[in-house]
């Protein structure tokens, strides 16, 4: 995947900054207005200006090039909650300008990823529904990219419905009903998935739930149509520290081609969590083991935590993952400091082509309150590509983020930051790049009283 500029006429990504920056005045002041439906909420805006340096190795020569750069960036995300109504969501990005190589035109590069999610859920009705919507950077490939904004972005939007039905005081059934359509830009074709299905859950104890839910997908990509059916049989059980779960099942995939042909697949399914939990921290550690494709996943397009939405997703085909996950966050790790960690393993098997792929991700984020006004920030992330052998890496890319940040007032802040990117690939040129920026950012921040 071949890095681009973007265009500078991209008034949705403008607009939607803009947006974010002219909010946070306003909001703080009718913020006591809807306290009483408000979990949380809090969200920034900022400018910017620094300079970046990048260093590419081409093996017989080494390229250099420095550049100023100027630009605008912005985040909000919460939870809100009024009566059977929730919401959720994380979204952030940012639009800077830099130079185009020596004596180059000004470019503009943007980079946004977010989710968010609205759910109806009243005990005392049958029916719910949701909506939900993520838009992330995608790859069609192995390998990754220095700049975050060389990426494809792709927005997902997915809703369904459902309706429940109570044949004894312990037991539900619900019916429900999903679609989803990815809109992508560039290289990427649009998307769409549906899928409907049942699901049966009995309360076995005052903590422990047994559930069997079935479902059917279909899904078109390209000259080629897939429909998977899957059926899984689950148990959970609330703990005193946090709870525990674990399904198995199987699915079944037939796909069928332009042409007429059609191929079968099937494979065993399950899943294991257990989380804790307690005042300060959470843990939680989770095998996955599933078949699908990233056509079939948009109907089913629940986002992931927002805590660690991943940089980049990998498009692929019908393929059957493998996947360990472990996330820990405790807001109080010392007196004055915050602490985040999270790392997952992948292995996908493409039922396709027969390939096989090794997926790695690790991060931590550490935040010191140095004194009332002053913070400093840590930030690490890691990704890494392997083949069929998986101790054989074939792209990673490591991030480094370190930050100070100075409060001028309740909702103004000054910072600086320093970025570092270094790319290692055996199949492509290696990267290295650096940049120094100095912020200038107004917030808010609330939460109302339940």
């Amino acid at each position: 995947m071949e890095p681009r500029a973007r265009n500078a006429g991209r008034s949705s990504i403008t607009l939607l900054y803009l947006g974010v920056f002219c909010a946070t005045w306003p909001l703080t002041v009718t913020a006591q207005s809807f306290s009483d439906n408000v979990e949380t909420l809090s969200g920034s805006a900022s400018v910017f200006t620094g300079i970046k340096h990048t260093r590419t190795d081409r093996g017989t020569s080494t390229d250099t090039n420095t550049e100023p750069t100027l630009g605008i960036s912005g985040q909000v995300g919460g939870s809100l909650e009024s009566g059977a109504n929730s919401l959720a969501l994380l979204y952030g990005g940012t639009l800077e300008t830099d130079q185009e190589g020596s004596g180059g035109g000004l470019r503009d590069n943007s980079s946004i990823r977010g989710a968010s999610r609205y759910a109806y859920l009243d005990p005392g009705s049958r029916v719910d529904f949701n909506l939900g919507h993520t838009i992330s950077s995608v790859r069609n490939d192995t390998g990754f990219v220095i700049n975050p904004s060389s990426y494809d972005t792709r927005n997902t939007l997915s809703a369904g419905a459902g309706l429940r039905f109570y044949p004894g005081e312990l037991s539900t059934l619900r019916f429900f009903a999903q679609a989803g359509r990815s809109f992508g830009e560039d290289n990427l074709n649009d998307q769409e998935s549906y899928t409907v299905g049942s699901e049966f859950s009995r309360r076995l104890s005052e903590r422990s739930t047994g559930s069997l839910n079935v479902s059917r997908s279909w899904s078109g990509e390209r000259d080629t149509d897939i429909t998977i059916d899957s059926a899984q049989l689950a148990y959970s059980l609330q703990l005193e520290n946090g709870n525990f779960s674990i399904g198995a099942g199987g699915s079944k995939a037939e796909t069928e081609y332009a042409g007429g042909t059609t191929s079968e697949y099937d494979a065993v399914t399950g899943f294991l969590e257990r989380s804790w939990v307690t005042t300060d921290w959470r843990t939680a550690v989770k095998y996955d083991r599933s078949m699908s494709d990233s056509a079939t996943d948009l109907s089913l397009n629940v986002p992931p935590n927002f805590s660690f939405l991943p940089e980049t997703i990998r498009l692929r085909d019908l393929t059957v993952s493998d996947s360990l996950s472990i996330t820990h966050y405790n807001q109080q790790v010392c007196d004055a400091c915050d602490l985040g960690v999270y790392a997952a393993g992948s292995i996908l098997e493409s039922q396709l082509s027969g390939a096989t792929t090794h997926e790695y991700r690790a991060g931590i984020n550490l935040g010191f309150q140095l004194a009332a006004l002053h913070r400093l920030n840590f930030g690490y992330s890691w990704e890494g590509d392997a083949d069929e052998d998986a101790d054989v890496i074939v792209d990673e890319i490591h991030r480094i983020t370190i930050g100070w940040t100075r409060q001028l007032a309740e909702n103004t802040s000054f910072g600086v930051q320093l970025y570092q990117s270094y790319l290692r690939s055996s199949v492509r040129n290696n990267q290295d790049q650096y940049e120094l920026r100095f912020v200038l950012s107004r917030g808010f921040a609330m939460s109302g009283q339940r």
